[in-house]
């Protein structure tokens, strides 16, 4: 048996008491009719206390702080809940945490620190609900395919305005100043804005959540498993947020849901340029370190997701409805 939080093995004290070596951590085994019994005490879809998920799901006070949370699903091995956690350090700091649990240790999550970036995994899982079966068959439409609404156009248009600022005159996309031309980025004096380019001076800059698409794609740097339809709800030059429904190549039939968490070092793109942005990663990017990312497997527990998410949202006094 490995320790929730040092993840190093732990040392029997007598019978299905376990202590970790080193920090001391003291874990009771359950066996498999405790188990059950703790799966039916659960209440899905309701408020618990924060203390509730120190004691029982692994997490360290000394890295952050739950301060409720609600549990989706809940079975003998595994646990998937949406928490409202804030930093050790900074209690105004808070911010929506979604994590799953495998074999009663952490085995994934995604931070969530804007409400525009929660309205839109929102908005991708309204859509993943209506445009996959339950087997994660996918029978939606991609991004070029898909009928696009005067308001997507209207992002569209404003995104390409952007793009043809930056390369004829230099103009910041944050504070629309002229940027100083470096060797492959450009760099903005008055307000730090960095724009990359990458290839035939294509441009890529932070784009704000709410001027996202949210189409269905196929494009993403994913390493093992391949892609069938994804959406993003959050990019940055350095940091990528997706949702993404993948298989095996081994086991095409089983299909899941996973979120994804990359980021890139910028200080490697601006110090060599584009050229030795790839070196070790597809596309540059790389999973966020530490980060594993929680998967869904049974597509059932989406709408509860989205529930659960609608009521943390309006417990935040996040207005995500406008």
């Amino acid at each position: 048996m490995k320790c929730p939080v040092c993840n190093v093995e732990m040392e029997p004290l007598v019978v299905r008491i376990f202590q970790c070596p080193q920090c001391k951590k003291i874990i009771k085994q359950k066996n498999k009719e405790t188990e059950v019994e703790d799966a039916q005490k659960i209440e899905m879809g309701v408020f618990y206390e924060g203390d509730y998920f120190h004691k029982n799901a692994s997490l360290n006070k000394n890295y952050e702080v739950a301060e409720k949370g609600i549990v989706i699903n809940k079975s003998e091995n595994r646990m998937i809940a949406v928490l409202i956690c804030h930093s050790a350090y900074l209690k105004d700091e808070k911010y929506v945490r979604l994590s799953w649990w495998k074999n009663y240790q952490h085995a994934g999550m995604l931070k969530v620190y804007d409400k525009e970036v929660l309205k839109n995994i929102i908005i991708a899982l309204e859509k993943f609900d209506e445009s996959f079966d339950d087997l994660w068959n996918f029978k939606g439409k991609y991004g070029k395919q898909a009928p696009k609404t005067n308001e997507e156009l209207e992002k569209e248009k404003n995104l390409e305005i952007i793009k043809y600022r930056i390369i004829e005159n230099r103009t910041c996309p944050k504070c629309q100043k002229k940027m100083d031309k470096k060797k492959s980025h450009y760099e903005c004096q008055h307000c730090g804005e960095i724009v990359i380019l990458e290839g035939y001076n294509q441009p890529i800059f932070n784009i704000d959540p709410s001027d996202l698409d949210l189409h269905f794609q196929g494009n993403f740097p994913i390493n093992f498993y391949l892609p069938v339809s994804g959406i993003t709800i959050k990019w940055l030059m350095g940091e990528w947020k997706a949702l993404v429904v993948i298989y095996s190549k081994d086991n095409p039939n089983r299909k899941w849901l996973r979120f994804y968490w990359w980021v890139r070092d910028l200080s490697t793109i601006l110090k060599f340029g584009q050229r030795e942005m790839g070196v070790g990663t597809q596309m540059g990017w790389k999973a966020q370190r530490g980060i594993s990312s929680p998967n869904i497997y049974d597509k059932n527990l989406v709408k509860p997701l989205i529930n659960a998410l609608r009521r943390i949202s309006r417990e935040l006094n996040w207005d995500i409805e406008k």
